[in-house]
């Protein structure tokens, strides 16, 4: 597996917006940045309305910005300088939260935590008696 690139050693090609007044500049990681509210999660969500979609429970590039920014062409490497992650399966979980409180209950329920509460008192009062008896 190859070593992991340091995000400060890259360098990248600036173009202009408007050529005819600038020209293409190279510039290192340190000196770019970002106004602080130029990025949200407003403006995220717009962008993947605007360029995916859902397909069978998988987001999908929409066909249109694939064609516009010419997706089909570029791969994984032409993005990021590191190996494609490996994804290890994990099956999905059939129970998710707390389980939800039962509505009723039954009558043998109720016989059930009546009992559990008269054993609890015997032992109570078990212990009671026999931490006087050591009292004494």
């Amino acid at each position: 597996k190859k070593a992991i690139i340091d995000p400060s050693l890259f360098k990248y090609k600036v173009q202009p917006i408007k050529k005819d007044l600038y020209e293409t500049v190279i510039v290192k990681a340190s000196q770019l940045s970002r106004r602080k509210h130029l990025f949200s999660r407003d403006r995220l969500k717009l962008f993947l309305k605007q360029h995916c979609e859902p397909h069978d429970g998988v987001i999908k590039t929409k066909a249109s910005s694939i064609e516009k920014y010419n997706l089909a062409e570029k791969n994984f490497s032409d993005f990021f300088p590191d190996d494609p992650p490996t994804f290890i399966f994990s099956p999905a979980s059939r129970r998710r939260g707390r389980p939800p409180k039962r509505a009723s209950t039954s009558l043998e329920d109720m016989i059930t935590a009546e009992q559990n509460t008269q054993v609890k008192r015997s032992k109570v009062a078990r212990e009671k008696t026999k931490f006087q008896k050591q009292k004494e």
